[in-house]
């Protein structure tokens, strides 16, 4: 049963998951003067709320997920009578299913998977999924475009000079290092792996427990967080939020209304996910709401965004298990158990692009 969010979070709590889904690995001083606390005080805070897993900090290869010729699908997937969760502890150690829901209506879970190639995706759904026990069938959309995704999602307890004195803090990181990032390399995938636990770790952290020099993961690190070859991402626990209901929509529209209606629902603070995708829908919109009333006022927005019969389907999602390869308690909390999110191709290279500042939010 959802806990009231105020036994949960205090106001001071939220603002300090808001900093941080802005500047994930912002140093504690050069948050305490925004904050109105001192470094001491947030790094307690967070320490306790990562300990009961309301919020945490992960990473995963930017070019893995949605991006970099890496291909990605939804899959909608029924299973036998009384095998849903035999299915779903089998497809939570997959590294390659990111996301695992329980849905409402129309299907039993609800899955986020990606592959390197068409090739490995086809594999996928049509040779490891479908022969997994307890599966009836899987009805999979390919993934086209991502438009919004969930690392840009944020809360709104900080206030418009707030966030642009964070961000202006963090300048620096938009530097990139002069040398390539190999993800899969000696170097570098332990780091990855390890930050994918808690994206927030020290140099100091990390080389006790990768047994290195301090000097050489601190050099490392520095190139690996500037290069932008990471997503590091500060996610919260939803259903301890005020945004406990988890919906969403599969619509269709014609490509030419496509740009105007995906930048309405950039203004949507809900909108979680935004994605084209191939099929008789061809765009899934994921959202967070208050309740069913802001649910389905949001569902009349969008049935007037879109052309008439625009919403094909909807689903709300009564339970997340896995999300972006962490795993959840059924209350909404993370289990402190992450199945890291599968890197690029082992001969993909990132090299660093002078005057190239762009970079995924949060």
């Amino acid at each position: 049963m959802r806990r009231n969010v105020q036994l949960d979070f205090s106001e001071e709590d939220l603002a300090l998951i808001h900093a941080l889904q802005l500047r994930p690995r912002a140093p504690w001083s050069s948050l305490a003067g925004v904050l109105g606390a001192s470094p001491t005080a947030l790094a307690q805070r967070w320490t306790r709320l990562r300990e009961a897993g309301l919020a945490w900090i992960t990473a995963y290869p930017v070019h893995g997920v949605l991006a970099g010729g890496a291909m990605v699908a939804l899959v909608e997937m029924d299973c036998l009578p009384g095998t849903v969760d035999d299915v779903v502890r089998r497809l939570e150690q997959l590294p390659r299913v990111h996301n695992i829901e329980y849905a409402a209506q129309g299907r039993d879970l609800l899955l986020t998977v990606s592959a390197a190639s068409m090739e490995a995706l086809s594999a996928l759904l049509l040779d490891e999924l479908p022969r997994l026990p307890g599966v009836a069938s899987l009805r999979s959309h390919i993934g086209g475009r991502m438009h919004i995704e969930g690392s840009q999602w944020q809360l709104d307890s900080l206030d418009a000079g707030q966030r642009a004195a964070i961000l202006q803090a963090g300048h620096e990181e938009h530097d990139r290092p002069n040398e390539p990032i190999y993800l899969r390399s000696p170097v570098f995938a332990p780091l990855v792996s390890a930050l994918a636990f808690d994206g927030r770790a020290t140099a100091a952290e990390l080389a006790k427990q990768l047994d290195r020099p301090t000097s050489s993961v601190r050099r490392q690190l520095s190139a690996l967080v500037r290069s932008r070859t990471l997503r590091i991402r500060c996610e919260v626990a939803q259903l301890h939020t005020r945004w406990p209901m988890h919906v969403i929509w599969w619509c269709r529209l014609p490509g030419r209304d496509l740009p105007a209606a995906v930048a309405r629902l950039r203004e949507n603070p809900r909108v979680r996910l935004c994605m084209s995708v191939t099929g008789a829908a061809n765009l899934v919109v994921n959202a967070w709401t208050a309740d069913m009333a802001e649910l389905l006022a949001m569902q009349d927005s969008l049935e007037q965004l879109l052309p008439g019969g625009g919403i094909l389907t909807g689903s709300v999602i009564l339970r997340t298990r896995k999300r972006v390869g962490w795993l959840m308690h059924p209350d909404g909390r993370c289990a402190g158990e992450v199945i890291p999110l599968p890197g690029p191709l082992p001969d993909q290279v990132f090299r660093p692009v002078r005057g190239d500042s762009g970079g995924a939010a949060g």
